[in-house]
């Protein structure tokens, strides 16, 4: 057992420096818009693992190279990896129609006085199922701003259900990147991360939903929104939250819906072969980040771990 060394924890203070101290920064001093979004998370990073390779220097460079690679194999890396990335070719293949498909079918049967609840819930769904709640509210704002302009309801409380539901989903959601690096960081099946997550966020839910539903209801309505849907669209997210609720193998219930979504997508003309492949490429494309930050953060925690800092 390695003898403990607080010092060794240097790198983990420096990201967190760098990256909310630059966030607040970009955020409330120079009141750039989505300022946290704005920072390039990578390179607080790549400066906190120049700190952790500044420590220890009884230890060659190459010697710290070779503990950094051993971290970055661990198999739970790996996995995370994986499931990253057939994540993002599942998102981009079934999700701007399909998330449109699920909005305006709710929206085309449920009565207008309560649209903007079911904008709060066709996020919720969405972004359980695609695992991203910055892609469904890209995805769904446009609906929602739709809503407001044809009812008359605050277009602010439309936009903010949106956020609201997808925030709600992205916690519950199987296919998360902070879903995956949890359960697999921690050894726990994620349909017992989903359990215990749900009972925590569902009050703040019903909540959510019942200052929705009052507010509605104070507010005349002046029309709705109708739109062309098609509900085969919305059998992949079915299949990804069912198979992810009963507990089967991430990758198996990915490459279903995948598989699923572009049948779909074909048979019923909705996208051709370029456009699956050019959305896969998008889709692929969209978890790079994520990706380099989980092979950073196995980088820096192994250095971390080599010099002591875990058992500080």
């Amino acid at each position: 057992m390695k003898k403990s060394n607080i010092a060794a924890l240097l790198p983990i203070l420096v990201f967190l420096i760098l990256y909310l101290g630059t966030g607040v920064l970009f955020e409330y001093v120079l009141k750039i818009p989505m300022g946290f979004y704005n920072i390039p998370i990578v390179v607080p990073f790549m400066i906190a693992i120049f700190v952790a390779c500044m420590q220890n220097r009884k230890a060659s460079f190459d010697e710290k190279l070779q503990i950094m690679a051993n971290g970055m194999a661990d198999k739970n890396i790996i996995t995370m990896l994986l499931i990253f990335l057939t994540a993002g070719v599942f998102v981009g293949v079934v999700g701007r129609s399909s998330a449109e498909s699920v909005a305006y079918f709710m929206l085309s049967v449920i009565p207008g006085e309560y649209a903007v609840a079911v904008l709060f819930a066709v996020a919720c769904f969405v972004s359980t199922a695609m695992g991203t709640s910055v892609g469904t509210i890209t995805l769904i704002t446009p609906i929602a701003v739709a809503v407001s302009e044809a009812s008359g309801f605050d277009m602010a409380l439309c936009v903010a259900s949106v956020m609201g539901g997808a925030m709600f989903g992205d916690n519950l959601s199987f296919i998360s990147d902070t879903t995956i690096a949890a359960c697999n960081g921690q050894g726990c099946k994620m349909k017992d991360k989903f359990r215990e997550n749900f009972f925590i966020a569902l009050p703040a839910a019903i909540g959510a939903l019942i200052i929705i539903l009052v507010l509605s209801f104070r507010t005349d309505i002046a029309g709705g929104v109708r739109h062309n849907y098609n509900l085969v669209q919305i059998i992949p997210y079915v299949l990804v939250m069912a198979g992810g609720i009963a507990g089967f193998n991430v990758f198996a219930v990915l490459i279903t819906g995948i598989l699923s979504g572009i049948c779909i997508m074909l048979i019923t003309g909705h996208m051709g072969i370029a456009d699956i492949v050019a959305g896969i490429g998008s889709g692929v494309s969209g978890m790079f980040e994520t990706c380099m930050v989980a092979v950073l953060v196995a980088a820096m925690c192994a250095l971390i771990r080599d010099n002591g800092g875990f058992e500080a």
